[in-house]
């Protein structure tokens, strides 16, 4: 007997459900392909990128409450809805691989592939293949027809080589390798340059998912480490663009830009110890790295140039930066599990070491030191510290003991009773911490918008600490804050009028409002002491706002039915922008100086600022503040008869000022 006629005896085959369900997926994948656009694969793209950011913005809200904050309940949905997608496709294939026969014969003749099972025999014309595609340990003969034929090579052992090379020659069609392109092999002959360019640009592809883009991996030890050094020097260059040129390095930055280097390796071998192969693990390392180098360029760039397209796009910006980082994480995910060569089996070892061991760390152990800080000037030091000495020696002055009743009496006296039938705003601002002239800026600067904006001239008070301030305005301590609460709670119309609070100060983890002006020591305000203080004022309707660090923890003691409840940060986060020489924090000057120069809606213009705020956190590389907001069912209808008075007022204001212009007819 020839070899020829070897090869062409019936060879019978035993198949497993598992072996057949790897073919009804690449017969799927086929079908995919031959039906799809290059040009759709981008548009898929974008769609998904920005949906997934525009999930984060509008569900953001309503996940805060829940524990993690927004992040993780939505890692845990997204989590979910991918593993109960994957088990209703496996279920599906199954149930068609189930179908298929277990059991058949093949052999090959010279004008045809025949199969027989179940006593009947079927002969497949040459011309009908379309495609030979091995995976592991199967051969997959795919048809015209989108039909495919798995044959487990183990039962064609030991002439499966030579086998293969007669159907190749038989069908004219080449045998390709497991529908990815091979991983490079480790022992070809290196040029570190070229490729480390080449992995560069296979970063590139990667993060378009592109299938082909694994080919571009050269992968080795060295390799790994000359991409790992590019990443921190990136990574150097751009916290160095950030903070500023006049910056000095910081070597105690090290550890964070470092933090996430042993978690891909991490990531990695985890990922190739669930498909059970260990010499996966440099391959994935590299694929990681190199994706991850060109998301740092994509996200450095857009925290640098995001803010420069203005207020205006600042919610679009929010929704960009959150989705492009998203969308970094799939690719990842997808990326690790095609330079590892994963099964459909292995792919959810991938998913879950990328989020849980990659992402997860970083995400909930987030360092922020930076590897730059503004150069200290010895110099520049000690006359701050001088100017600091005098300015406080004006609150040593022991006629400030008996000017400061005096001006809080003046100040009570002068606020004006509510007009029956009109709701109004009364405002009281409070700024806390008197070593910051931020404070008295922002202070000055709202109590100006409300009396000129918001109608409220000759209802509203400003108690303040600062140096400058004590001898013209009255100082902010508990003291004070209850008795302006209880001069407002008796001017104000308890059923229509609304007093806003605004608090702006520093904050602390135990949740405590920092009243503090050196020598002084005042009382502690805490939420507890302000919702006792309003409550015994007689002030039903309120609009409180705390700016200050760890504000959140300031809304379950304050929220209610009748109270609306803004804080410029969530209960275990910073706020930022507290600066001596800037005109405002970052919320107040969002909230304040922005959006309600543009509204009269408090909601609204809460939901604007929170975008605001978080489009220049990520620009100045900040962990994000997540402002909260409350907004009692009592309180929302009297605000919005106030907003519709002002619309109103506000709208005959512009009618006569139009009327009065010059060159226009008046009567």
């Amino acid at each position: 007997m020839t070899d020829t006629d070897a090869l062409s005896t019936p060879v019978t085959l035993d198949t497993t459900v598992d072996q057949r369900m790897v073919g009804v997926r690449a017969a799927g994948r086929r079908l995919q392909r031959q039906g799809g656009r290059p040009w759709r694969g981008f548009f898929a793209t974008l769609a998904l990128w920005m949906v997934v950011g525009a999930m984060i913005g509008f569900f953001g809200a309503q996940m805060e409450a829940l524990p993690g904050g927004q992040w993780f309940p939505l890692a845990v949905i997204v989590l979910v809805v991918m593993m109960l997608v994957q088990r209703a496709q496996r279920r599906l294939a199954r149930r068609v691989a189930a179908h298929q026969p277990d059991r058949f014969q093949i052999a090959l003749a010279d004008d045809a592939l025949v199969i027989a099972h179940d006593e009947a025999v079927s002969r497949v014309q040459w011309r009908s293949i379309d495609a030979l595609e091995r995976i592991g340990d199967l051969l997959l003969i795919h048809l015209r027809s989108f039909e495919v034929l798995i044959v487990p090579l183990a039962g064609l052992a030991p002439d499966a080589d030579a086998w293969l090379a007669r159907l190749e020659s038989l069908s004219g069609r080449p045998v390709t390798v497991g529908g990815l392109p091979p991983v490079p092999d480790a022992a070809e002959p290196t040029q570190p340059w070229r490729d480390l360019a080449s992995n560069l640009a296979a970063g590139v592809g990667l993060l378009l998912v592109r299938a082909k883009a694994t080919a571009r991996l050269k992968v080795s030890a060295a390799q790994l480490v000359w991409l790992l050094l590019a990443d921190l020097l990136l990574t150097a260059f751009g916290s160095w663009l950030m903070v500023g040129t006049d910056s000095e390095f910081n070597r105690y930055g090290m550890a964070s830009a470092v933090f996430w280097m042993p978690l891909i390796l991490f990531t990695a071998w985890a990922s190739a110890r669930a498909a059970a192969d260990d010499h996966k693990t440099l391959p994935g390392a590299v694929a990681l790295v190199a994706i991850g180098i060109v998301g740092t360029v994509i996200q450095y760039g857009m925290m640098l140039g995001l803010p420069r397209l203005g207020d205006d796009y600042a919610e679009v910006s929010v929704y960009l930066y959150w989705s492009f980082f998203a969308w970094w994480v799939i690719a990842s995910i997808v990326a690790l599990a095609r330079a590892q060569q994963l099964l459909p089996e292995q792919r959810m070892g991938a998913v879950l070491a990328v989020l849980g061991l990659l992402i997860a760390p970083q995400w909930l152990f987030k360092d922020d030191s930076s590897l730059w800080l503004p150069r200290y000037d010895e110099t520049a030091a000690a006359a701050e510290r001088d100017a600091a000495q005098a300015r406080f020696a004006a609150v040593t002055q022991e006629t400030i003991l008996y000017t400061q009743p005096a001006l809080l009496d003046d100040a009570l006296a002068a606020i004006a009773p509510g007009r029956a039938g009109v709701p109004e705003l009364f405002v009281l601002s409070v700024g806390g911490h008197g070593n910051q002239d931020v404070f008295l800026r922002e202070v000055r600067a709202v109590d100006t918008l409300f009396r000129e904006r918001f109608d409220a001239e000759g209802r509203s008070l400003v108690l303040v600490n600062n140096p400058a301030t004590v001898h013209t305005l009255p100082m902010a301590s508990v003291t004070a804050l209850a008795r302006s609460l209880k001069v407002f709670g008796q001017r104000m119309n308890a059923d229509e009028d609304v007093l806003v609070v605004f608090l702006t100060s520093h904050g602390s983890e135990e949740h405590r409002f920092d009243l503090s002006l050196w020598p002084f020591r005042f009382d502690e305000l805490t939420p507890e002491v302000l919702r006792r203080e309003l409550d015994a004022a007689g002030i039903r309707y309120r609009a409180l706002i705390v700016s200050a660090c760890f504000s959140g923890g300031f809304v379950p003691s304050l929220a209610g039915p009748d109270t609306l409840v803004m804080t410029a940060s969530r209960a275990d986060r910073n706020s930022h922008g507290c600066s001596h020489s800037a005109d405002w924090t970052f919320f107040g000057r969002a909230l304040f100086n922005e959006a309600l120069r543009e509204t009269y809606a408090f909601d609204t213009a809460f939901e604007q600022a929170r975008a605001a705020v978080a489009v220049r956190e990520a620009a100045e590389g900040y962990e994000a503040s997540e402002p909260q907001i409350a907004l009692g069912e009592a309180v929302a209808p009297v605000l919005t008869a106030i907003v519709r008075r002002l619309q109103v007022e506000n709208m005959g204001q512009r009618r006569m000022a139009g009327a009065a212009a010059p060159g226009r007819a008046t009567r």
